[in-house]
This record gives structure tokens, C-alpha cells and sequence, in this order.
């Protein structure tokens, strides 16, 4: 679409929706000073602010408290949005109890990392590479005054398996992550998708940023094409073929880039600062 046309459509956006990793944040994965002053600016015309990720909701705090953000935060890829100024779900969808069981006693059976994610605990198994990460996470969140996420060892299984907003597989061998995904077709009603290099996401049907970002429109009352996304990865497909605008870093996948509206620079070359001011303000 020509730059003009863009700015034309830029006129009515309402609502802005950033990826996190690879998009909002840079590969230290911090937020720069010049997109926290672009993003004020758009606060300032009344548009809301969106961020997406493919983390827990615990895990997001850092980042929308240093955005000063009020509105509204998708997280685990769409299982669940939030509305900050209320400080309620607006939509919570969880796997299903049974068909998780399922996914993580194949897991283990085949020696393949498994994480269940739910918002007040997380399980990982002792091998998990993850779980250095989420100490991490848990050591800065004390520091900050914040809540540690409760993190607990698993062996075979959990107890409960209501409330999980994901399974997140984390596997290097290409090989074992496609056995993985043929199980979940094959044996479940679950659905996966690639977040990442090595990275498998397992969550319920109807589970992806771009349902939430039409959820949110609707909760705004407001056109899906009055919404302008920014991505970078697949996992953002979703939501870039639905927006009214898509923008795509220029770090993005080939794939996402096919779904461009307009391409900027990159998360390290103030990609955000740069799109904002050529589209929005």
C-alpha cells in the first residue's frame, strides 16, 4: 500500500498493538526512550496501546509498568487479554484439562521439555533449560518489589490441569518437535504454534493474537481496521492479516514480512520511533 494511502488510514487508527520480543523490545530486551516518547505521543491523541506477547501475563509487568500503560495487555498468544484499567480478564481461554495431560505425559515419556503454564504457578521439569529464565525473572521481581512467579519441579505429571494458558515445548531437535506436534493433531483437540526458534506453543482453539485483537476492537467498539499491529515473528500472522494497518520490523521472518503494510526498521534501529511518526502522528 503507497506511504499516502497509509497516512490517510493512519488518521483513524484507535488502537495500537505491539509484539514484544523482536518488535517493542530490542535485542537487550529493553523498550527505548524513543518509543516510550513516540507511544506517548500517540497516548495523547487518545488512541490506546496494546502490547502481545507470547508470555504469561506475571512475566509482563516490568513491561507495561515502564510503558506507563492503562490499557490493555494480550498474553500466552491470545489465551488471555486483560484490561488494566479495571484490572480484570477480558478473556481467559485455557487448554483442556484432559488433552494436557495427554501432551505432557508424552513429553515425558520421550524426554522432551514441557512447560505448563498457568498465571499463578508455572511447572517445569528438573532438565529444563527454561527454568534459569524464569529464576531470573522471579530474582528481579523480588528486586523490584514485584511478585515472584511460583515455580514448581515436576517428575511425570501435576495434580491439576485446569488453568493452564499453555504448554510451551522448548526442543532443539527439529525431529522430536514434530513428533510433539503430530500428537497434539493426531491425539488432541489442542492447537500448536512455532513462537520461536525451538519453540512450540500448545494452547486451546481460538487461542491467537489476531482473535484477540479482534476481541479488543469489539470490547472498544471500535472497526478492525481502526486497529495498526506491529510484528515481527509468525506467531504474529494472526494479527497482521486482520489489522487495518500492519507494520513488520525489519528483523521480522520472511513470513511475516509477506504481511506487511508497511516495513520498518529494525527493533535495534528504533523501528517503533520511526513507523509511529511516519504513519500515526
Amino acid at each position: 500500500m503507497e506511504l499516502k494511502l497509509l497516512k490517510e488510514k493512519g488518521k483513524d487508527v484507535r488502537l495500537v498493538v505491539f509484539d514484544l520480543d523482536g518488535t517493542l523490545l530490542n535485542s537487550k530486551s529493553k523498550i527505548s526512550y524513543h518509543s516510550k516518547l513516540a507511544i506517548n505521543e500517540l497516548r495523547k491523541k487518545g488512541i490506546k496501546i496494546a502490547i502481545a506477547s507470547g508470555r504469561i501475563f506475571t512475566m509482563l509487568k516490568s513491561f507495561y509498568e515502564d510503558l506507563n500503560l492503562k490499557d490493555f495487555v494480550i498474553s500466552s498468544n491470545g489465551a488471555a487479554i486483560d484490561d488494566l484499567t479495571t484490572n480484570q480478564p477480558i478473556q481467559q481461554l485455557f487448554a483442556y484439562p484432559e488433552d494436557s495431560k495427554k501432551v505432557v505425559e508424552f513429553c515425558v515419556e520421550n524426554h522432551i521439555e514441557c512447560n505448563i503454564l498457568k498465571r499463578n504457578a508455572c511447572y517445569f521439569q528438573e532438565y529444563s533449560a527454561r527454568l534459569a529464565k524464569f529464576n531470573l525473572y522471579n530474582e528481579h521481581a523480588v528486586e523490584q518489589n514485584s511478585e515472584p512467579i511460583d515455580i514448581v519441579i515436576y517428575e511425570h505429571g501435576i495434580d491439576h490441569y485446569e488453568g493452564i494458558e499453555k504448554l510451551l515445548i522448548y526442543e532443539t531437535n527439529s525431529t522430536k518437535t514434530k513428533k510433539v506436534q503430530r500428537f497434539v493433531d493426531q491425539n488432541t483437540k489442542l492447537i500448536h504454534m512455532t513462537s520461536g526458534e525451538g519453540y512450540v506453543d500448545i494452547s486451546a482453539v481460538g487461542v491467537s493474537k489476531g482473535e484477540a485483537v479482534k476481541k479488543i476492537a469489539e470490547y472498544m467498539n471500535i472497526g478492525i481496521e481502526q486497529v495498526c499491529v506491529f510484528g515481527d515473528y509468525d506467531n504474529d500472522i494472526s494479527m497482521l492479516e486482520v489489522a487495518g494497518i500492519s507494520v513488520v520490523m525489519s528483523n521480522g521472518t520472511k513470513n511475516a514480512l509477506k504481511y506487511a503494510d508497511f516495513i520498518t526498521l529494525s527493533n535495534d534501529d528504533e523501528g517503533i520511533a520511526y513507523a509511529i511518526k511516519e504513519l500515526l502522528l
